[in-house]
Order: structure tokens, then sequence, then C-alpha cells
């Protein structure tokens, strides 16, 4: 299953990032390429569901993800399935001091026209974690 990971260094507390990050109405906000929810069944907790439209290589795909774990300001997971690629997004927080490396990782499954342009998709994959991180950073520290 391909893979992209990335992470910074973001000047701010675990907690004070989580906290930004937890509202899945409001992960359009930072996050590269998603659109806002159209339904979201749950509170953010492990077991909600969140329908929205995430654009790979300027293709919006509509897109269900799960949320699977939450453990506070440590570690967030969630599946997606979409048109052409199912998989996890798994984020990890480590504090260290008034610091917190945050890392992004994404593990898909590619199917049908995203399996045949993979070269593609993961460069567009890459591209997302890189300015999705960097959002969280300008956010989190502002």
């Amino acid at each position: 299953m391909p893979a992209i990971e990335k992470s910074i260094t973001i000047n701010a507390t675990p907690d004070k990032i989580w906290n930004l990050l937890k509202d899945p109405n409001q992960w359009h906000t930072w996050f590269d390429g998603a659109s806002p929810a159209k339904a979201v069944q749950g509170e953010g907790d492990a077991g909600t569901v969140v329908d929205t439209s995430i654009s790979v290589a300027n293709i919006p795909l509509p897109t269900q993800i799960k949320i699977i774990e939450t453990t506070r300001g440590v570690k967030w997971q969630g599946e997606f399935n979409g048109l052409g690629a199912s998989g996890k997004q798994i984020w990890t927080y480590e504090g260290a001091g008034a610091a917190t490396k945050v890392t992004f990782r994404i593990e898909a499954e590619l199917a049908g026209p995203a399996k045949l342009a993979e070269g593609m998709v993961l460069k567009s994959f890459d591209s997302m974690a890189e300015k999705t991180l960097a959002n969280v950073k300008a956010l989190a520290e502002s």
C-alpha cells in the first residue's frame, strides 16, 4: 500500500493543535483540497463519519471519512473511502516543551484510473500533506 508521511514542528502545545483540528466541520479551513463537510454523523470522536469532497490532482472526489481512533493530543486515525482510493490518515503529536512535532501519514490503496496514474496521485498526496501541515502550523502559531 503506497504511503506518504510528512512532519513539521509547530510552536504550540499538542493540546492547542488538537483543539484546532478536532472539529470535522472546520477541516476544510486547514486541510488542503478539502471542501466543507456535506454531512457529519457524530461529534468528532471515534465512530464519527464525515461525508466531504477532497481534491486530488485538482479533481474533486467525494470522500467518506470514518474516525477510528482519537487519543487527545497524541494520535488521530481515520479511514477514508473515495472514488479510486481508500486507506488511512494517521496524525501523531509529539510534544517537546512549548513545541509539537506533528506527523501526517496517508496510506492509500488505489484503484481504477487512480491506480493507472499512481505517480501523479502520490505526488498530489505529497503536496497535499505538505500544504496541510503548513496550514496547521500557520493556524496554531497565529
